[in-house]
C-alpha cells in the first residue's frame, strides 16, 4: 500500500514521524529503526524496520531535489532513530518560502545528528509485512 500526500497538502511544521494515515497510526520515532536512506532517480526512500515484529516500511518522497546532506558517525550504529520530518520554510533571496511550484521544502533529522533538507512533490508510505 502506498499512500501519497501532495507536499502542499501537508500542514506546515507537522511532524510526520508520528502520523495517522488511512486509520493507521505510525510512530517512526518510537516503533521503528531506520535501516537505510537511498536517493534513486529523484525518489528518496527512508527504510524502517519494526524491531517488535519485523515489519518494514518505507517513507517515500517523490521528485526530490536534495539541498543539504549531513551524515556522519553512521559506522558507529547499525540503525538510526528518526527524530523529526516536516514540511517547513527556507530562505531564498531574503524571503521565506514554503513551496516552489508544486514542491514543499522538507527537513529530516535523526536523533544521532544526521540531517537532510530537500524539495519534494509528494510523500508516501509503503508497508512490507
Amino acid at each position: 500500500m502506498i499512500v501519497l500526500l501532495l507536499a502542499k497538502s501537508i500542514e506546515l511544521f507537522e511532524n510526520l514521524c508520528q502520523y495517522e494515515c488511512d486509520y493507521h497510526f505510525y510512530d517512526l520515532h518510537n516503533d521503528y529503526d531506520c535501516e537505510s536512506v537511498t536517493l534513486k532517480d529523484d525518489v528518496l526512500f527512508i527504510n524502517f524496520k519494526q524491531e517488535a515484529n519485523g515489519n518494514s516500511l518505507s517513507l517515500i518522497f517523490s521528485d526530490v531535489e536534495l539541498k543539504q546532506f549531513e551524515f556522519f558517525n553512521v559506522n558507529n550504529s547499525k540503525t538510526l532513530t528518526i527524530d523529526n520530518v516536516y514540511r517547513g520554510r527556507v530562505e531564498i533571496d531574503g524571503e521565506l518560502e514554503e513551496c516552489l511550484g508544486e514542491k514543499g521544502y522538507f527537513y529530516l533529522e535523526f536523533y544521532e545528528g544526521q540531517r537532510l533538507e530537500f524539495w519534494a512533490k509528494s510523500v508516501g508510505i509503503e508497508e512490507k509485512k
